[in-house]
């Protein structure tokens, strides 16, 4: 692994991000918004936003890219082609919650506070469209505009989100943590299923969903502590998924036992993380569990996220009492295939091969070829460089590691990654 210098940025993992086409690496200090060359770090482009930056997005295409400014309900848009190109919204007295780009990468999407409306914006005309807290659907493909589909009740009491299938064909909307419903629709509005992890939709809700790059699966993770994995032919669920509190060893030593493999994070004597895996005949590994605070809101509790494999062999996710751990399941198998256990709890992860950090010094990676831990031999201006955030560069060949103050960027040397999951 090879490591860039630290690059001072606003920090977070929304205010740095590789582009699409991964030429390109943007990053928000402040005031502007700086746009690099992803290999060389040299500085392109820098822009002058009217406020801090709250959000960067990068267009699909990789053409433009957006700034959001949520304390002003501003969004300002710069053209990589064209630097004296501009683009301004202001949402007002509306406010703005969030901001996102259609995938034609000519339009942008605005939510007013509370979730009241969504507005479509043209950066080639002055259209503008309104939608309703009901789901619409349009065709943005044409010349003429977008093109109403399809206007449908979700049937959702408090909707907290919405997601398409990746190809397009299915679309997910869900309540919050106090209703266990999950509505899929097709495109033209048809409900398609209605799920509920519990009769009568009143048990615990749904604290996050995602689907997998092949569209198969959709995982639904609860407050409950469950991922409930559904299929797309009957939509029901096929394997229900949670952390255990004690973890057995493998039985055996072969390539097929079905034992769990646990991955514990130890120092080495030379002072250095490194992973230790169990071993038939090692003593049963507990699971630390933090009990929720009841008097405090937002209780860390239930399945706070999940990610698949991009060939949706694997699916990992983080039980939130559990925030230290990691789960593997082998899809085809449908069974636990590894737990990576942290000394620290998991702030993010990334495929593929998958990536991990914890709020440490130090990044961790799994595959099916094994585990490695390394140190960022950096300091940033508070001292050791507190990783918070990873994502991968498009390519495969470079991790994006962000803290609450700098940017680092971690070059993968040629046959030096762990491997993928395949």
């Amino acid at each position: 692994m090879n490591f860039s210098e630290l690059i001072p940025f606003s920090g977070g993992s929304r205010l740095a991000s590789f582009s699409p086409s991964g030429f390109y690496l943007a990053e928000a200090a402040q005031f502007r918004a700086n746009v690099r060359d992803s290999k060389s770090l040299e500085l392109l482009q820098s822009f002058a936003c009217a406020d801090q930056i709250t959000d960067l997005a990068w267009s699909p295409d990789s053409l433009f890219l957006m700034c959001v400014m949520r304390k002003r309900a501003l969004v300002q848009v710069w053209s990589l082609e064209h630097p004296d190109w501009a683009c301004k919204i202001d949402e007002g007295v509306a406010g703005l919650v969030a901001a996102c780009w259609a995938p034609d990468s000519r339009r942008v999407l605005t939510t007013a506070d509370f979730n009241l409306r969504v507005t479509v914006w043209s950066l080639t005309d002055k259209t503008r469209r309104g939608l309703k807290d009901c789901v619409s659907v349009f065709n943005c493909g044409g010349d003429t505009g977008w093109q109403l589909v399809a206007h449908f009740d979700a049937g959702t009491e408090d909707l907290d989100g919405l997601a398409w299938s990746p190809d397009a064909t299915a679309l997910a909307c869900w309540d919050g943590c106090l209703r266990s419903r999950v509505a899929i629709f097709s495109p033209t509005g048809t409900q398609l299923h209605t799920f509920s992890a519990y009769p009568l939709e009143r048990g615990l809700g749904t604290k996050c969903v995602e689907w997998s790059p092949s569209s198969q699966f959709l995982a639904v993770g609860c407050y409950d502590g469950s991922l409930r994995l559904l299929n797309n032919i009957t939509w029901e669920p096929l394997a229900e998924m949670r952390g255990q509190t004690c973890v057995e060893p493998p039985p055996s030593s072969s390539a097929s036992s079905s034992g769990i493999v646990a991955y514990r994070e130890i120092e080495s004597p030379s002072g250095l993380p490194r992973y230790e895996a169990s071993s038939p005949g090692d003593p049963p590994i507990p699971i630390p569990v933090v009990k929720p605070d009841p008097s405090k809101p937002n209780p860390k509790v239930g399945i706070g996220a999940v990610h698949f494999s991009p060939c949706s062999r694997y699916v990992a996710f983080r039980e939130d009492s559990q925030p230290g751990a990691l789960w593997l399941w082998e899809l085809n198998r449908l069974k636990p295939s590894a737990l990576l256990l942290h000394r620290n709890p998991v702030r993010s992860f990334a495929w593929d091969p998958l990536a991990i950090v914890t709020g440490t010094p130090c990044v961790y990676m799994w595959s099916t070829a094994g585990c490695l831990a390394a140190q960022v031999p950096l300091m940033d201006r508070c001292g050791a460089f507190v990783i918070t955030s990873v994502s991968w560069h498009p390519d495969g060949d470079a991790l994006l590691l962000t803290s609450d103050a700098d940017a680092c960027v971690c070059f993968l040397e040629s046959g030096g990654a762990a491997g993928q999951a395949g």
